[in-house]
């Protein structure tokens, strides 16, 4: 609603977001508006009728949306960039004309009877649905009992995982043939990135931790897991799960397909696709990830060696921080003190 008081708005540009829901009716009181651009989003429903009256308006782009019913009938949605909504209709070349009244008070009829259909069917349909529910936690609690035991019975295992963590660690010993140097993508400080491919998960980036910076830095380990286990963000790297045993500390994240922004930077080939855009949204993004984790975690986190080699890119460029290694919890409402840590000539400066 209140985008529609900005009367003096020329140009809304909002796409390539991942918007839902219907196109507001107030963006009819943007009488000045000669731009809309709403495309590549998760937008459904009718375009409202009430954007007719916006005659000003010279250029709409609504493409790959879900839009559905008639376009407005003013010259700009004529005109407008409309494909990939497969609901629209109206008098425009490549889209479907809409029905008849006719038609549709017959499409009424129909659906009446099937909400008739409906009302006897779905009683049935819930109870079985609520009884399958119940059977499905009970084998869920029993499963997680099962793992409890699990977990007691192995001395020194310790897993979290969105699956059986014995079993995951099983799988990915398998997948890479005990850890065989030709399924190694990167190696750090810290440990050995191995691809794997999983059916569960298809790819997934394995960090297995050098066993001498097991023994000397457990309390790092246990670092990156609480910092990533509670964080949800389109461009921190997921962390699936970890497994360690008496022989190895696992970490379980989300496969980024092109790598480091390092590897990139450093490939005279690959460096030259990274256009200016492509940087500046990289740093955009970059920030966005370490804005949420130092005002939107709770409690926050410190990442403490932001660097090239810890920024993963995927497919489409998009920047994705990862290795929390060194990560440091800040303790709300109370002093909090660190000594230097992070990659030497990314650290910030400071009086010595």
């Amino acid at each position: 609603m209140e985008i529609g008081r900005i009367t003096q708005l020329n140009a809304l540009d909002l796409s390539h977001n991942h918007l839902v829901g219907e196109i507001p009716p107030y963006l009819a009181n943007l009488k000045s508006l000669v731009s809309l651009n709403f495309s590549h989003n998760g937008l459904s429903g009718h375009i409202p009728e009430e954007l007719e009256s916006l005659t000003g308006l010279l250029d709409v782009v609504l493409s790959y949306n879900e839009l559905e019913g008639p376009i407005p009938n003013n010259k700009a949605f004529i005109n407008a960039s409309l494909e990939g909504n497969k609901g629209l209709c109206g008098n425009v070349t490549g889209l479907q004309p809409c029905e008849r009244p006719s038609s549709v008070v017959k499409k009424q009829s129909v659906a009446k009877r099937h909400k008739l259909i409906l009302i006897t069917v779905l009683p049935i349909m819930g109870a079985l649905v609520l009884l399958c529910a119940f059977i499905g936690v009970l084998f869920m609690c029993d499963k997680r009992r099962k793992v409890r035991d699990l977990e007691r019975r192995d001395d020194g295992w310790i897993s979290i995982s969105m699956l059986d963590g014995k079993a995951l660690y099983r799988d990915i010993l398998n997948a890479t043939e005990e850890f065989d140097a030709t399924f190694c993508i990167g190696q750090g400080g810290h440990g050995s990135v191995y691809k794997v491919n999983l059916p569960s998960l298809r790819n997934i980036a394995v960090k297995r931790l050098h066993s001498s910076f097991e023994n000397t830095h457990p309390k790092s380990f246990m670092n990156e897991v609480r910092a990533l286990i509670g964080i949800k963000h389109r461009n921190i790297v997921n962390l699936y799960g970890y497994c360690s045993n008496a022989q190895n500390s696992l970490l379980v994240y989300e496969y980024v397909e092109k790598g480091s922004l390092s590897s990139i930077l450093s490939n005279e080939v690959e460096s030259k696709k990274l256009d200016w855009l492509k940087r500046v949204n990289i740093i955009k993004v970059v920030a966005y990830a370490l804005s949420y984790l130092h005002q939107d975690c709770s409690p926050s986190i410190v990442h403490r060696d932001i660097s090239s080699s810890n920024v993963l890119l995927d497919s489409e460029y998009e920047a994705r921080v990862s290795d929390f290694g060194i990560a440091k919890l800040l303790k709300p409402d109370s002093s909090n003190c660190t000594t230097l840590a992070g990659t030497y000539g990314y650290v910030a400066p400071g009086k010595v």
